[in-house]
């Protein structure tokens, strides 16, 4: 190439090897490349490739298709190169289609000839379609790809014409096992830029992606179409879709178990420490135990025992201090998806047997907790054995409450219950094992019952057939689960099964009952209470004798999750306005809110008690403190609420100061450094 001419012979020679043709589209796809990274990029591995590698670069250099920048010592597309690529590139498709046959760009990255008999045996193969069936639906596929102009044909693009023809001839069922799992390039985008703005990280998006697959997955394949169709009409709820089919909820299980516990792994996590012995009892080995347990569940792991657990610890390894234990703290949470639903909590017994001194570490170091990050992942349950020794450790609950901290206390507990409101309910004849596996995340929409008639035999009936597929959907959940165990996917409780028993407790949560008592009843208050406790009553019943037959553990609680919002907002579309305008708020009745006054009307704290102690499935009541504004008079509220309700999670609206990390009352601002960079908690959640 002289000047301004063009040596067309050696530029069609330059461009007449593949390799050289590699270099260029590496180049144009990448960017500038270094030498290295373009001789690597390209396959040019070995020692005795550099000197072909080096020709190529020199050749293409000659007729001005790439260029080194003498700077940055790195290599690019010319314009003249970026313009000869492109043109190149069309002819090679232009010689495809002139052919006379069909090429397909697959998902391999590979152009492949059009061969029909893929799509017939994709039909047999994914979706079980007849072989005659399947020879019909691929002649007419492929009657219709031959007669497309300029189009590039893709995988994806065959599929579609496919599972077009499978629902134009009514094959649904074929359809849904057929169909292409995945977002929209738009809503990849627009993950990026919530996630960006939120506070979530590069595995919160994988997290999200992942979560629209499984979420399809389960509507497509792991749900009967009776229980979709309730789905999406709002009858009921699958929350947390994209966990749904593939992961247990919640978690129970017994520190001291971890003296025995010597947690297996297999070839499964090859690189975590094998040399735990059954007798060790250490804070390593338990908090690499939960860190697994929490990736093994969508919600909540509830650590019974832990004060004991820590004797124990004291006794094989010396007195515990602050530090020690503040460190197993965060180290027990570390990994965890900012953007997930995944906490850890501590129950703490307060009896005779255990030290005071011991408490008040526990205390100290999740203050110290509280104060080094912006949000706890971690959440204390007091069990109240001695009111005498509770009465002592007031103040500390209460300078918890004031920095931020989350607390739940039960007094009397005859079960476990968890965080989120969910009880350990067991019959008392049974064995139950160190880790209790909880399946939950499913609701019923009460009111939409009561819309359809007011009468309790006939709200009664209905409710017992959507209970009764409810049970249908937990079975072939708990079946899918236990499948996914055995396969080694969820190998923690496949590994550890003389702690996990595949004996599940399964729990609905019943959503809206106060407004179906209210709307079925014109009676007082006593009376809507009455007919609530008869229903509460009447589900646990259906949920046990059908989920009896069922081979199921099933039980009936309130606790709060997104799906009374959800359906408040589908049934606000369909049910007439002067009915839901009673509703008063914006989302259906859950765990019920009381302030600080409220504590003095009698008849709402019995009935509320005797809805705690009717609910065998959970069921707990939240104390918002917001009115009371006086920090000294803590410590006397908390011993009025303990006084009037057996369990209560309390409540306080704070703000978190993402600059200096103070934790204040709210406040558009940090009233320390004058910070808008803050995040709202609510000290309930």
């Amino acid at each position: 190439m002289y000047g301004d001419v063009i040596d067309f012979e050696t530029l069609y020679s330059a461009l007449g090897s593949n390799e050289r043709l590699n270099i260029l589209n590496e180049l144009n796809k990448s960017g500038p490349l270094s030498y290295t990274q373009l001789k690597n990029n390209c396959g040019f591995v070995k020692k005795r490739e550099s000197g072909r590698f080096a020709y190529h670069l020199r050749l293409l250099t000659s007729v001005n298709l790439i260029t080194l920048n003498k700077n940055t010592k790195k290599y690019s597309l010319t314009p003249f190169g970026r313009t000869v690529l492109a043109a190149t590139n069309e002819l090679k498709e232009a010689a495809l289609q002139f052919s006379g046959k069909i090429y397909v760009r697959t998902s391999k990255h590979k152009i492949e000839e059009f061969d029909s008999n893929k799509i017939y045996q994709s039909l047999i193969r994914e979706a079980n379609v007849p072989r005659d069936l399947a020879s019909k639906i691929t002649a007419e596929a492929e009657a219709r790809i031959s007669k497309l102009e300029n189009v590039h044909l893709t995988a994806p693009l065959i599929r579609e014409f496919v599972n077009s023809i499978l629902v134009e001839k009514g094959l649904d069922e074929y359809r849904n096992r057929l169909t292409r799992l995945g977002l929209p390039v738009k809503d990849v985008t627009e993950k990026i830029i919530q996630i960006g703005l939120s506070q979530g990280n590069i595995r919160s998006l994988r997290q999200a992606a992942a979560d629209a697959v499984f979420t399809d997955y389960l509507l497509l394949t792991q749900v009967t179409s009776e229980v979709l169709d309730m789905h999406l009409s709002g009858e009921i709820s699958l929350v947390n879709t994209g966990c749904w089919g593939i992961m247990p909820d919640s978690l129970f299980f017994d520190a001291l178990a971890l003296n025995s516990f010597k947690i297996k792994f297999d070839l499964k996590d090859p690189h975590l420490p094998r040399e735990f012995n059954k007798e060790d009892v250490n804070f390593n080995k338990a908090v690499l135990s939960i860190n697994k347990m929490l990736e093994s569940v969508t919600n909540e792991v509830c650590i019974e025992n832990f004060i004991e657990f820590l004797q124990l610890i004291e006794k094989v390894d010396g007195k515990l201090n602050v530090k020690r234990v503040y460190e197993f703290f965060t180290n027990s949470v570390l990994g965890i998806n900012p953007l997930s639903n995944n906490i850890l909590t501590f129950q703490i017994n307060v009896n005779n047997e255990n030290k005071i001194e011991l408490l008040k570490i526990v205390f100290e170091a999740y203050s110290i907790y509280l104060q080094k990050t912006l949000k706890s992942r971690i959440k204390l349950i007091f069990n109240i054995f001695e009111k005498e020794n509770f009465s002592h450790i007031i103040p500390y609950i209460a300078d918890i409450i004031r920095k931020g901290g989350n607390i739940m206390i039960a007094k009397q507990p005859s079960k476990s219950i968890s965080y989120m409101g969910i009880r350990k309910n067991f019959e008392t004849n049974e064995i139950i094992s160190s880790g209790t596996i909880i399946l939950h995340s499913i609701s019923l929409n009460l009111p939409r019952l009561a819309y359809a008639g007011t009468e309790e035999t006939f709200l009664k009936s209905l409710m017992k057939i959507k209970l009764q597929k409810i049970c249908d959907a937990v079975g072939a959940r708990k079946n899918n689960l236990i499948d996914l165990m055995e396969k080694e996917i969820l190998y923690l409780y496949e590994y550890n099964n003389e702690l996990f028993s595949k004996n599940f407790l399964s729990i609905v949560n019943l959503v809206g009952l106060d407004e179906l008592t209210k709307i079925a009843t014109a009676g007082n208050g006593e009376e809507q209470n009455r007919l609530w406790i008869k229903f509460m009553e009447f589900s646990k019943k259906v949920l046990e004798e059908y989920g009896k037959e069922k081979g199921l553990r099933i039980l009936p609680a309130v606790y709060n999750d997104d799906s009374s919002k959800r359906f408040y907002e589908l049934d606000k579309e369909n049910i007439p306005r002067g009915i839901i305008e009673k509703i008063g708020e914006e989302r259906y009745s859950q765990a019920p809110v009381l302030g600080i006054k409220m504590l003095d009307e009698e008849n709402i704290v019995r009935w509320l008690q005797s809805r705690i102690e009717t609910t065998d499935g959970g069921y707990h009541v939240i104390v918002d403190l917001d009115t009371q504004e006086e920090n000294n008079l803590l410590e006397t509220m908390i011993d009025k609420i303990v006084s009037k309700l057996s369990i209560v999670k309390i409540r306080r609206n704070m703000i978190s100061c993402a600059t200096c990390g103070n934790k204040s009352v709210i406040r558009t601002k940090c009233p320390r450094c004058n910070s808008a960079r803050i995040i709202t908690l609510q000290t309930d959640n």
